[in-house]
């Protein structure tokens, strides 16, 4: 039995009141921003406020999220996700498609389409109450060609054919073990491009060699990784970078022999 489609009106960010964030809390945002050298304007605090807004509203019937505080929000949302924006920014062109796989409720890519709106951003999750808030949400970064979509990465040629192996980058974050994301990643990724794998603290000890043993089947290679804290106390994070170099579906090309001509 399928779900009930939700009422778009019941989704819309106006419909919510606007809470602004607290001085200290934005203090502490700004600082913490800055650490990572991520500029911060007036118009994207705005922005995040609105974002803020209609998620803390739509949370209370939808159940999207667990961190609903402030300070949380700014911390395990936006800045969690702003650490992966070097990378991102270093890796694509304006213009480029950028995927966020398993987007839930629009982390990464909500911020990064605020940081970086010239860019394609595509928000993809498999559960279509998730996408349908996504959809409302989107307005809010200002990003000109985003779009929310409901498929399996996977299944991209079956969905969303135009994006079937013409994504400059994706994003994965919180989105299970990283080598069960290698057939999504074959899938979405164009050739040359990069996947960015946002994982917790146990990635190096738990997921690590099994993601580099996994990687050659799939035509992916291990970059390189970078530690993050997104507070001095806090355990660290990883930032895995892979590479889509080869493709292991194409065909060897054989070469005829030439007979010899007779002289």
């Amino acid at each position: 039995m399928k779900p009930r489609p939700i009422d778009p009106a019941l989704l819309a960010p106006e419909r919510y009141p606007a809470t602004p964030f607290p001085a200290e809390d934005w203090a502490w945002f700004e600082a913490a921003c800055a650490e990572f050298e991520v500029a911060v304007s007036d118009a994207q605090r705005m922005v995040l406020e609105g974002l803020y807004s209609h998620l803390v509203g739509v949370n209370e019937w939808l159940n999207l999220t667990r961190l609903t505080g402030v300070r949380d929000y700014l911390k395990f949302h936006v800045l969690d996700s702003l650490t992966a924006l070097e990378t991102v920014a270093e890796m694509t062109e304006p213009g480029d498609f950028c995927l966020d796989l398993g987007s839930g409720g629009g982390y990464p890519g909500l911020p990064m389409a605020t940081w970086l709106p010239d860019r394609r951003w595509r928000l993809v999750d498999s559960r279509q109450k998730k996408v349908a808030f996504m959809q409302s949400a989107l307005p809010l970064t200002g990003c000109a060609d985003v779009e929310a979509c409901a498929f399996r990465g996977r299944e991209v040629a079956r969905f969303q054919p135009d994006l079937a192996e013409a994504c400059r980058l994706v994003l994965a974050r919180a989105v299970g073990r990283a080598d069960s994301l290698l057939p999504d990643l074959k899938a979405l990724l164009a050739m040359n491009g990069f996947a960015l794998l946002l994982k917790g603290p146990r990635f190096e000890a738990d997921e690590r060699q099994d993601l580099e043993n996994a990687c050659p089947a799939f035509g992916l290679e291990l970059v390189c990784e970078q530690t993050v804290t997104l507070d001095p106390d806090d355990p660290e994070r990883f930032l895995v970078l892979l590479a889509k170099t080869s493709d292991p579906d194409a065909k060897p090309v054989r070469r005829r022999r030439r007979r010899a001509v007779p002289e």
